[in-house]
């Protein structure tokens, strides 16, 4: 378990995570990504495991890729005129 503070910001945008503390505190509220295990308070602060942060950018861009292949096959059976 690799945790950052939220307030960390050098660390966080050095795993790719490039938010404000108060998005984070937002994401966190709504329950954005909080499933994934991706927030733990200790104490009054909020941190943030960066070994999920890796896993959840690896989950979403593979969702990407698949979902770029899907529109390159809907492109292909176009009918072209």
């Amino acid at each position: 378990m690799n945790l950052a503070s939220i307030h960390d910001g050098a660390k966080l945008k050095a795993h790719g995570l490039c938010v404000t503390p108060g998005t984070l505190r937002i994401w966190k509220h709504y329950g954005k990504y909080v499933d994934d295990g991706l927030f733990i308070k200790i104490g009054n602060r909020l941190f943030v495991d960066l070994d999920t942060w890796e896993r959840i950018l690896k989950r979403e861009q593979r969702k990407m890729m698949e979902q770029g292949k899907k529109m390159a096959e809907a492109k292909s059976f176009r009918r072209k005129v």
